[in-house]
């Protein structure tokens, strides 16, 4: 096998670059309805100060023009107007006062597009929210893009605060999606922390099972605020196995950021997928504050067991949440200590590619580096498989090399002609150039060029050995 190191280390540099633009595009925004409505208030009583010393300030500034002075203070006179208009609308409506689509739109188009603005829309859905939470959402729904996403969280945290039966069932009446479950997590989070009693006999009721096991989810969740081993107790007797363990992996985890060591041992006295499943989300919990604890957790954990006993699938997964949560934080130590687990039942194998993922996210060429120091075999394999997986949508030609740099030649092969056919459904002149001035065995040569509709073997692009008679 022949493989060119120099064209993939190109490529994971190419691919490093892409990741960092996304990452400037893609950076995440505060949003946080309660944190932001503090925000407000405090912004609010300091602009009215700053103003007002700004106004007395630009008075007494020499050289400006009583002209230029009152176009100033007409500025800020306006401004203040606007705020405070806001501000007496919000007093309004706190104390009892109505509210309309048209009022509240005329109120946030008097504040220019900004910072100030998102918290005065976030403020108002939130205050309307408390006040009559369908009004506020039929309002937020009219609204588009992030001032609709926006709107629509803070109005449904004010009306959870007044009415939280109300505002569950609202979200789970939404179409489902990931977002509105998690709404649905939410809300029957805020609604157990003032009647937990109410909120679980609501979850129960819901007869679609991915709305149930959220809202249960959000219960159980709150509960583990203040009583997590009652919580987890309560889980691990819910009927439902997709609840149950939803539930079970939730308490298990809140549990274990108060006392791991009292969480770990409620988690081996479960049986079966219960246990499993309570001790992955344990470590992988504790593995994203502190992975050297929870890698010492899982050490101790199977010490004493025989080498078939450790190389089960509910220890390799083990393994593979610790690789998972360290590498985000320190990829090479994380592939330090991946390197270093048994090889039987591939627990090694599956954490080093938990690690090359990770890496390959963070700083792709060093992820690379690594790997090709890496010696020959499953564990690199296992490393490579992953750099194909990630590469080969925005780079099909990088993820080509790397599925010929395996080892193993039948799985080189398949990953090989994985990316060929996905590659040729998207561009067959390029993919079918690659095939044909791949290094690659004549029987390799004919089998992928199957995957161009072809059963012959032509030999690479250009060989002098084949010349028409």
């Amino acid at each position: 096998m022949k493989f060119n190191i120099s064209s993939c280390l190109i490529a994971v540099v190419a691919f490093a670059t892409g990741i960092a633009v996304d990452r400037v595009v893609f950076s995440p925004v505060e949003d946080t309805a309660a944190a932001e409505g503090a925000r407000v208030r405090n912004k609010e009583s300091s602009s009215l100060s700053s103003r007002g010393s700004r106004s007395r300030a630009i008075s007494s500034q020499p050289g400006r023009s009583d002209s230029d002075r009152q176009r100033e203070e007409s500025r800020e006179e306006g401004a203040d107007g606007v705020l405070g208009s806001f501000r007496d609308a919000m007093e309004k409506l706190q104390d009892g006062g109505s509210m309309d689509a048209k009022t509240a739109s005329q109120l946030l188009q008097s504040f220019p597009a900004g910072r100030e603005r998102r918290h005065m829309l976030e403020h108002l859905a939130n205050v309307w929210g408390r006040r009559n939470g369908q009004a506020a959402i039929e309002w937020a729904e009219s609204l588009d893009g992030s001032d609709r996403r926006r709107a629509l969280h803070s109005a449904l945290h004010g009306w959870s605060e007044e009415d939280p039966a109300g505002a569950a069932q609202y979200v789970a009446e939404l179409p489902t999606s990931e977002q509105n479950l998690h709404l649905v997590h939410e809300m029957a989070h805020r609604w157990a922390e003032s009647d937990r009693t109410a909120a679980m006999e609501w979850g129960a009721s819901q007869g679609d099972a991915a709305i149930r096991s959220r809202a249960m989810g959000g219960v159980v969740s709150s509960w583990a605020e203040t009583d997590p081993a009652a919580a987890a107790n309560f889980a691990s007797t819910i009927d439902n196995p997709f609840v149950k363990h939803q539930a079970l992996e939730i308490a298990a985890r809140r549990w274990a950021s108060q006392d791991t060591a009292s969480a770990i041992e409620w988690a081996q006295g479960l049986v079966g997928e219960d246990r499993h499943r309570a001790t992955r989300s344990i470590l992988r919990g504790v593995a994203e504050n502190t992975p050297g604890k929870a890698a010492t957790i899982y050490g101790e954990l199977t010490a004493g067991l025989s080498p078939q006993l450790r190389a089960t699938n509910e220890h390799r997964r083990m393994a593979q949440e610790i690789a998972s949560a360290w590498s985000a934080a320190s990829p090479q130590e994380a592939a330090d200590w991946a390197m270093g687990l048994p090889e039987p039942g591939e627990v090694r194998r599956a954490a080093v590619g938990e690690v090359a993922e990770r890496w390959l996210r963070i700083d792709s060429m060093a992820a690379g580096e690594w790997i090709l120091e890496l010696p020959e075999g499953r564990v690199r394999d296992a490393a490579a498989e992953r750099v194909v997986e990630t590469m080969l949508p925005a780079d099909p030609a990088a993820a080509f090399d790397w599925a010929n740099s395996l080892s193993d030649d039948g799985h080189r092969t398949g990953m090989m002609r994985e990316v060929l056919h996905r590659w040729s459904s998207r561009d067959f002149a390029s993919a079918n150039a690659a095939l044909q001035s791949a290094e690659i065995s004549p029987e390799q040569r004919r089998e992928l060029n199957q995957v161009f509709g072809r059963n012959e073997d032509p030999g690479p692009a250009g060989d002098p050995g084949e010349q028409s008679e």
